[in-house]
Parts: C-alpha cells; structure tokens; sequence
C-alpha cells in the first residue's frame, strides 16, 4: 500500500493548498498592498478548498468529485449534531466574557436582537472566507484519509496543527508576533479540529456541517458584542478562562461520544466513501 504521505493526490493537496495561499499571503506580509489588490491576495486562502476538490480528483477521478461533491451539500444530519455545529461555540465564548462581566462592574443590558448578527449581510460575508474556501480541503479531503492511518484524536490533533501552522504568513505580524500568541492559535485549531472530526462522523462524513461549525466558530464573537453590548471583553486566544472553556468542551464531547463509538461510527463513514479512494489513489484517472 502506497504511503499516506507520498500519494500523488497528497502532493498536489499540499501544493495547492499550501502553495498559493502562502504566497498571496507573504506577499500581503512583505509588500503591505492596500485596497482591491489586498483583498484578492486575502482570498488565495480560499485556494485550501480548490486543493481538496483537485486532489479529490486526483485520487479518483470524476466518481470522486461526485462524492465529495454530495458530502458538500449534506444538510441532512442528526438534529442534536446539527445544533451542536450552530450553537456550541456559544459555549466557550460566553463564559469568558461572563467571567470578565463579574470582574468589571456586571453584564448590562441584553439585547437579544444581537443573535440577528447570524444572518446580517456583512456577517454571511464570512461564509467566503475560512468556511467555504478551506472545509473542502480540511475535511473533504485531508480528514478522511488521514482517518485511514491514524486514531481519531491522533488524527485530529495532526491535522489541527497542521490548519494552525498553515495560517502562519496571514498572521505573522499579529496572532503570530508572539510565541504565546502562536502556540494559543495553534492550540485552538487543534480543540476545533477535535470537534470537527466529531461532527464529520456523526453526520455521515457531511462537509456542509464542517462549514456551518466553522462559520459559527468565526462570528459567534460579533454575535456575543451585539447580544452583550456593554460587555467589553478583549478576545485573545491566550485567554486561559476561554481555553479552558473550550477544552471543557472538546473533551466532554469526547467523553459523552465515547472513542470507541467515535472510532466504529468513522469505520462506517470511511466504508461509504470508496468512490473518493480514501484509502490509495486510482492508478489511473478516468477523464
């Protein structure tokens, strides 16, 4: 059996979804461009998810995109997992800013109109970025095969610090500037990745939840600033009241699954899955 690591589908997923984004990335870093030409070197990013689709391809031709491409638009799924992938950051992200609430003088007022942050036009703007343009990749691609070889969490941390480091010449400057700074992104990536892999399996391998989960991960803190508005909390992934939410979280839900469920439910997924030659890559690609 070929090497996880030297398929050719893997190459062409790394140097496309590597490959492009770091260099629309380090050039935004070097050359500091303003307006338009900023903006489409931003989106490079979004060339993760056309790595995914294209070693997809790769691997297994048309009958793979094909499969690929229904596990995008998988909205069916467990009601419980669905909501989880909706709400669940709410978690994490509530708990610090209470905490910092108490510290300061209490929460104020409320205002539920705040939760319409969700479905505001400016917001579903995110839905371009990070969601649409990476989950193929990540959890397209890239999860499945990398569940082939490796334990569900050893799995999930491998890829976490992988989608952590990726980030690296978008946030030099910032997230990045600072050891401790790195580590807590990296940190984060890693708890998230736990939980995609999570809900990957318990919704039949769907990419469409991965999305939705990413999406809400990255604006549930515009959705918390409208619904607490006198709350002033600055967000930091070195937070230790945030983190420690969040590894509450991942490692309940890991508990409450249960790895030897988690394991048997992936087992099942993956078997569905031979059309995307999850485990080898076709010798040959039908065009």
């Amino acid at each position: 059996m070929e090497s996880l690591w030297s398929r050719r589908s893997m190459i062409v997923f790394f140097a496309i979804g590597f490959g492009l984004p770091w260099l629309g990335w380090t050039t935004i870093a070097l050359l500091e461009p303003q307006g338009p030409v900023r903006t489409m070197l931003f989106y490079t990013g979004d060339f993760m998810s056309v790595g995914g689709l294209v070693a997809t391809w790769v691997a297994g031709g048309r009958p793979a995109l094909a499969s690929l491409g229904r596990r995008l638009i998988a909205v069916r799924a467990p009601i419980g997992w669905s909501l989880f992938a909706i709400f669940s950051p709410l978690i994490w992200l509530t708990i610090p800013r209470l905490w910092s609430a108490a510290q300061h003088g209490g929460i104020g007022r409320i205002d539920p109109m705040g939760l319409l942050v969700y479905l505001a036009p400016a917001t579903l703007i995110a839905f371009t970025t990070g969601p649409l343009g990476e989950e193929a990749g990540w959890r397209g691609y890239f999860l499945p095969r990398l569940l082939t070889r490796y334990r569900p969490i050893t799995a999930s941390v491998i890829l976490g610090l992988i989608w952590g480091i990726w980030h690296l010449p978008l946030y030099i400057k910032s997230i990045f500037a600072t050891v401790g700074g790195g580590a807590g992104f990296v940190l984060h990536t890693i708890l998230f990745s736990i939980l995609l892999t999570a809900i990957w399996a318990f919704t039949g391998g769907s990419v469409f939840w991965a999305i939705i989960f990413h999406y809400t991960i990255n604006i549930t803190p515009r959705v918390l600033s409208g619904l607490f508005p006198d709350v002033k909390y600055p967000f930091s992934n070195t937070d230790p009241v945030e983190i420690a939410s969040l590894v509450a979280v991942a490692v309940g839900v890991v508990v409450v699954v249960g790895p030897a469920r988690l394991a048997a439910r992936i087992r099942e997924v993956l078997a569905g899955l031979d059309q995307e030659s999850i485990t080898a890559d076709r010798a040959a690609v039908s065009r």
